[in-house]
């Protein structure tokens, strides 16, 4: 039995082993072996000789490409090393524009200033600090103590500029106000003891040089009877330091007060200036 089987297989062998050398590739590969290299035929050397031109050419092209990019990249490193170089450089000078430009921001009222107050407006801010202590002293003998005048730096609405901001105090309630909340008499008080206030500022910053006049323009209209008093009881005050003041007004009780008086009066051929010297009520 293992005998027949070992005939098997080898006749199996056998058969596989002349399949294979009976292929077309190893017969041809044998001829070629006992006769030689089989010469080309014509139309396969020119077909080998196109082949080969081709080849050439585009091996020239590759090279020709390759010292393309080589001196392109020869290029990019010189461009990166100036590149890098020059960002090195100027490095210095971009911080400190940078610096510059965040402070000019600033100071002009924007950037990261959360007030947008300006450096004119901050340096002013201080100025109207003291414009509304001075003013306070005078508003307070003309409302009886009732209102002082105080800068407030709160932030605006909407992202308005702040830091000028006043507000007044009523020393009755303890409440602090906008002025827009004053009545018409009570806004002209307050703005003639800013006004006052602000020359007594001047006068003080300017060493002491005396503003000898000051002219008041209307407003007494807006005063009642005892707010009209007061407020010519502070301006006879002014004057009796030695200031001149200037009333211009037409309110009629107002003559009354006034000694010295430089009247308009309207006519049909215009207008004519008098001097009045009236003794006052």
């Amino acid at each position: 039995m293992a005998l027949e089987e070992s005939l098997n297989d080898h006749e199996n062998e056998a058969v596989r082993l002349d399949e294979l050398f009976g292929s077309e590739d190893l017969v041809l590969a044998a001829k070629e072996a006992s006769i030689g290299e089989r010469p080309l035929t014509a139309a396969e050397l020119l077909e080998a000789t196109t082949e080969v031109a081709a080849a050439e050419k585009t091996a020239r092209e590759l090279a020709l490409s390759a010292g393309l990019v080589a001196k392109a990249l020869q290029t990019v490193r010189r461009i990166r090393s100036e590149y890098l170089e020059r960002a090195e450089a100027g490095r210095e000078p971009r911080e400190r524009a940078r610096l510059l430009a965040g402070l000019a921001d600033t100071l002009r009222g924007s950037g990261e200033n959360n007030y947008r107050m300006s450096l004119n407006s901050y340096v002013l801010a201080a100025r109207l600090e003291q414009v509304a202590a001075a003013a306070s002293e005078r508003l307070v003998a003309m409302t009886d103590g009732r209102y002082t005048l105080r800068h407030s730096d709160a932030k605006a609405a909407r992202g308005a500029k702040s830091g000028l901001g006043l507000e007044v105090v009523d020393q009755w309630t303890g409440q602090r106000r906008d002025t827009s909340t004053l009545s018409g008499g009570e806004s002209f008080m307050a703005s003639l003891s800013l006004a006052l206030g602000l020359a007594d500022v001047v006068q003080h910053e300017a060493g002491g040089v005396d503003i000898e006049t000051l002219f008041v323009d209307e407003g007494f209209g807006s005063l009642d009877e005892q707010a009209l008093e007061q407020v010519m009881d502070a301006l006879e005050g002014l004057r009796d330091g030695g200031r001149v003041v200037g009333l211009v007004s037409h309110v009629a009780e107002m003559k009354q007060r006034i000694s010295s008086q430089l009247q308009v009066v309207k006519g049909r051929n215009g207008s004519r200036v008098r001097i009045v010297e009236a003794m006052p009520a």
